[in-house]
C-alpha cells in the first residue's frame, strides 16, 4: 500500500458514514427467489458464489462506470481517461455462515479511473451505492442456483468436503502429535 492510500485509510477509517461497498445478501435474495432451497443447499450456492474464481463482475463495473460518467457531467472538475481500443474489446458459530459477496467500488474506481479527485471519491460511491441495480447480480446467482440444481458443481462440492475434511484431521493429528510429544518430554527417566 502507498503512502497516499495508507494517508487516505487513515483519513476516511474516522469517518463513520463511509462506506464504499455495494454487497449483496446472498441468502435473503435465494429465500426470496427459491424457497425451497434449505439453509444448506444456500449456504453452497453462495459458496460457490464467493468461490467462483471466474464470477463476472464486468456488468457491476459497468454499472459503476456509467454512473461514474452521469456524475462527471454534473461536476465538470471531474477528469476521465481516454477511452482505449483494449477497453472496447474487453467490454465462528456453526449455525452463522457468511452469505454475501463484497464489491469495493473505491478500490474498483482507483483502479479504473486515475483523474477522480479523492475528495470527491466518496460521493460517487455514495451515488453508485445509490443508484446501483442488482439484477445482473441475482442473474448470476439465478444461474448458479439452476447449474447447482442440475448437479453441475458436485464435484466441486465434494472436493471441498474433501479438503475441509483433511484439514480438520491435519488439526487432530497434529494436536496428538504435539501431546504426546510433551506427554514424552516431561516423563523422567526411571532410576
Amino acid at each position: 500500500m502507498g503512502a497516499a492510500s495508507e494517508r487516505r485509510a487513515l483519513l476516511l477509517e474516522s469517518d463513520d458514514d463511509y462506506d464504499p461497498y455495494l454487497t449483496v445478501d446472498v441468502n435473503e435474495y435465494l429465500i426470496e427467489e427459491y424457497p425451497t432451497l434449505t439453509a444448506k443447499q444456500r449456504q453452497s450456492v453462495w459458496s460457490l458464489c464467493q468461490n467462483d474464481e471466474d464470477f463476472d463482475y464486468e456488468a457491476i463495473n459497468e454499472q459503476i462506470d456509467n454512473w461514474v460518467y452521469e456524475y462527471a457531467e454534473t461536476d465538470p472538475t471531474v477528469v476521465l481517461p481516454e477511452a482505449s481500443d483494449e477497453d472496447d474489446e474487453d467490454d465462528d458459530d456453526e449455525d452463522e455462515f457468511e452469505s454475501l459477496v463484497y464489491v469495493d467500488v473505491e478500490e474498483y474506481l482507483q483502479d479504473s479511473y486515475d483523474g477522480i479527485d479523492e475528495e470527491e471519491l466518496p460521493y460517487i460511491v455514495e451515488l453508485i451505492t445509490f443508484k446501483f441495480d442488482y439484477s445482473s447480480v441475482y442473474e448470476q446467482i439465478d444461474q448458479i442456483v439452476t447449474n447447482y440444481n442440475d448437479g453441475q458443481y458436485d464435484d466441486e462440492l465434494e472436493e471441498l468436503a474433501e479438503e475441509a475434511s483433511e484439514e480438520t484431521s491435519d488439526d487432530t493429528s497434529d494436536e496428538t502429535s504435539k501431546e504426546t510429544s510433551d506427554e514424552t518430554s516431561t516423563q523422567q527417566p526411571a532410576e
